[in-house]
Protein backbone atom coordinates (compact mmCIF):
# COMPACT_ATOMS: atom_id res chain seq x y z
CA UNK A 1 0.00 0.00 0.00
CA UNK A 2 1.28 3.45 -0.90
CA UNK A 3 1.32 6.41 1.46
CA UNK A 4 -1.39 8.18 -0.57
CA UNK A 5 -3.82 5.28 -0.27
CA UNK A 6 -3.17 4.97 3.47
CA UNK A 7 -3.80 8.69 3.93
CA UNK A 8 -7.04 8.61 1.91
CA UNK A 9 -8.33 5.66 3.90
CA UNK A 10 -7.42 7.47 7.14
CA UNK A 11 -9.34 10.66 6.27
CA UNK A 12 -12.30 8.87 4.62
CA UNK A 13 -14.95 9.91 7.21
CA UNK A 14 -13.57 13.39 8.00
CA UNK A 15 -15.76 16.39 7.14
CA UNK A 16 -14.54 19.94 6.69
CA UNK A 17 -15.54 22.32 9.49
CA UNK A 18 -17.15 25.62 8.51
CA UNK A 19 -14.92 28.62 9.07
CA UNK A 20 -15.74 30.77 12.09
CA UNK A 21 -16.26 34.22 10.63
CA UNK A 22 -15.49 35.93 13.93
CA UNK A 23 -11.99 34.50 14.29
CA UNK A 24 -10.89 35.81 10.93
CA UNK A 25 -12.07 39.35 11.76
CA UNK A 26 -9.86 39.68 14.84
CA UNK A 27 -6.54 41.29 14.05
CA UNK A 28 -3.84 41.70 16.71
CA UNK A 29 -2.99 45.25 17.73
CA UNK A 30 0.50 46.42 18.43
CA UNK A 31 0.72 48.24 21.75
CA UNK A 32 3.24 51.02 22.18
CA UNK A 33 4.51 51.18 25.77
CA UNK A 34 5.65 54.62 26.82
CA UNK A 35 8.25 54.91 29.54
CA UNK A 36 6.71 58.07 31.04
CA UNK A 37 3.41 56.22 31.59
CA UNK A 38 4.99 53.23 33.35
CA UNK A 39 3.78 54.26 36.81
CA UNK A 40 0.28 55.32 35.78
CA UNK A 41 -2.78 53.75 37.35
CA UNK A 42 -6.25 53.61 35.81
CA UNK A 43 -9.56 54.68 37.29
CA UNK A 44 -10.69 51.04 37.50
CA UNK A 45 -7.69 50.34 39.72
CA UNK A 46 -8.67 53.20 42.01
CA UNK A 47 -12.24 52.07 42.55
CA UNK A 48 -11.24 48.56 43.70
CA UNK A 49 -11.12 49.21 47.41
CA UNK A 50 -10.72 51.60 50.27
CA UNK A 51 -7.64 52.76 52.08
CA UNK A 52 -6.17 50.51 54.75
CA UNK A 53 -4.31 51.15 57.97
CA UNK A 54 -1.38 49.25 59.43
CA UNK A 55 -2.38 45.80 60.72
CA UNK A 56 -5.88 46.18 59.21
CA UNK A 57 -6.86 42.90 57.55
CA UNK A 58 -10.57 43.66 57.14
CA UNK A 59 -10.46 43.73 53.32
CA UNK A 60 -9.05 40.18 53.13
CA UNK A 61 -10.73 36.83 53.59
CA UNK A 62 -9.66 34.66 56.52
CA UNK A 63 -7.22 32.34 54.78
CA UNK A 64 -5.49 35.16 52.91
CA UNK A 65 -5.14 37.15 56.14
CA UNK A 66 -3.65 34.14 57.95
CA UNK A 67 -1.15 33.56 55.14
CA UNK A 68 -0.19 37.24 55.18
CA UNK A 69 0.21 37.33 58.97
CA UNK A 70 2.45 34.25 58.81
CA UNK A 71 4.49 35.92 56.03
CA UNK A 72 3.93 33.04 53.62
CA UNK A 73 4.05 35.38 50.61
CA UNK A 74 7.48 35.62 48.99
CA UNK A 75 8.85 39.16 48.84
CA UNK A 76 9.06 39.99 45.13
CA UNK A 77 10.57 43.49 45.36
CA UNK A 78 12.37 45.51 48.04
CA UNK A 79 12.93 49.24 48.49
CA UNK A 80 15.66 50.30 50.93
CA UNK A 81 15.31 53.88 52.19
CA UNK A 82 18.44 54.02 54.33
CA UNK A 83 20.16 57.38 53.85
CA UNK A 84 17.28 58.95 51.90
CA UNK A 85 15.71 62.23 53.00
CA UNK A 86 11.96 62.50 53.58
CA UNK A 87 11.11 64.37 50.37
CA UNK A 88 12.97 61.93 48.10
CA UNK A 89 11.65 58.98 50.07
CA UNK A 90 8.04 59.99 49.38
CA UNK A 91 8.53 59.99 45.60
CA UNK A 92 10.50 56.74 45.75
CA UNK A 93 7.81 54.99 47.81
CA UNK A 94 4.99 56.15 45.52
CA UNK A 95 6.86 55.17 42.35
CA UNK A 96 7.93 51.84 43.87
CA UNK A 97 4.39 50.86 44.86
CA UNK A 98 2.92 51.93 41.49
CA UNK A 99 5.63 50.17 39.50
CA UNK A 100 5.33 47.00 41.58
CA UNK A 101 1.56 47.01 41.08
CA UNK A 102 1.90 47.58 37.32
CA UNK A 103 4.44 44.73 37.11
CA UNK A 104 1.92 42.46 38.88
CA UNK A 105 4.03 42.00 41.99
CA UNK A 106 1.95 40.88 44.95
CA UNK A 107 4.20 41.17 48.00
CA UNK A 108 6.77 43.92 48.51
CA UNK A 109 9.01 45.10 51.34
CA UNK A 110 9.95 48.68 52.18
CA UNK A 111 12.92 49.03 54.54
CA UNK A 112 12.72 52.34 56.41
CA UNK A 113 15.29 51.65 59.09
CA UNK A 114 14.66 52.08 62.80
CA UNK A 115 16.18 55.55 62.96
CA UNK A 116 19.15 56.90 64.85
CA UNK A 117 19.14 58.95 68.03
CA UNK A 118 20.91 62.23 67.40
CA UNK A 119 21.14 63.02 71.09
CA UNK A 120 21.62 60.92 74.18
CA UNK A 121 18.14 61.68 75.47
CA UNK A 122 16.10 58.56 76.01
CA UNK A 123 12.82 60.00 74.75
CA UNK A 124 14.13 61.89 71.73
CA UNK A 125 12.36 61.47 68.40
CA UNK A 126 13.78 58.80 66.12
CA UNK A 127 12.90 57.25 62.81
CA UNK A 128 11.25 59.97 60.72
CA UNK A 129 10.71 57.61 57.77
CA UNK A 130 9.59 54.84 60.08
CA UNK A 131 6.68 57.05 61.15
CA UNK A 132 6.02 58.74 57.80
CA UNK A 133 5.92 55.79 55.37
CA UNK A 134 2.81 54.14 56.95
CA UNK A 135 1.01 57.48 56.56
CA UNK A 136 2.04 57.67 52.90
CA UNK A 137 0.76 54.13 52.28
CA UNK A 138 -2.69 55.25 53.44
CA UNK A 139 -2.90 58.37 51.23
CA UNK A 140 -5.05 58.78 48.12
CA UNK A 141 -2.15 58.46 45.68
CA UNK A 142 -1.17 54.85 46.40
CA UNK A 143 -3.38 53.65 49.26
CA UNK A 144 -5.99 52.05 47.01
CA UNK A 145 -3.32 49.73 45.54
CA UNK A 146 -2.51 48.22 48.95
CA UNK A 147 -4.53 45.38 50.44
CA UNK A 148 -2.68 45.19 53.78
CA UNK A 149 0.64 45.99 55.43
CA UNK A 150 2.38 45.27 58.71
CA UNK A 151 5.77 45.19 60.34
CA UNK A 152 7.43 41.88 59.44
CA UNK A 153 9.34 39.49 61.67
CA UNK A 154 12.88 40.37 62.72
CA UNK A 155 14.26 38.21 59.88
CA UNK A 156 12.77 40.66 57.33
CA UNK A 157 13.55 43.85 59.23
CA UNK A 158 11.20 43.99 62.19
CA UNK A 159 10.02 47.46 63.15
CA UNK A 160 12.37 49.00 60.60
CA UNK A 161 10.48 47.59 57.60
CA UNK A 162 6.98 47.23 56.18
CA UNK A 163 5.67 43.97 54.66
CA UNK A 164 3.05 44.99 52.07
CA UNK A 165 0.51 42.93 50.15
CA UNK A 166 -0.69 44.68 46.98
CA UNK A 167 -4.07 44.16 45.37
CA UNK A 168 -4.20 41.92 42.30
CA UNK A 169 -3.92 43.78 39.02
CA UNK A 170 -6.73 42.73 36.70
Amino acid sequence: MSNDSIWEEFIKGVKKIKNNRFVEEIKPREIDIRKDKETSVTFNDKKKGGLVKKDDFSQMDGSLARRFKREEFKVEATLDLHGVNEKDAYTRVCNFVKTSYNNKKRCILIVTGKGLRESDELFSERGVLRKSVPLWLANDEIGFLILAYKNPSEALGGKGALYILLRKKS
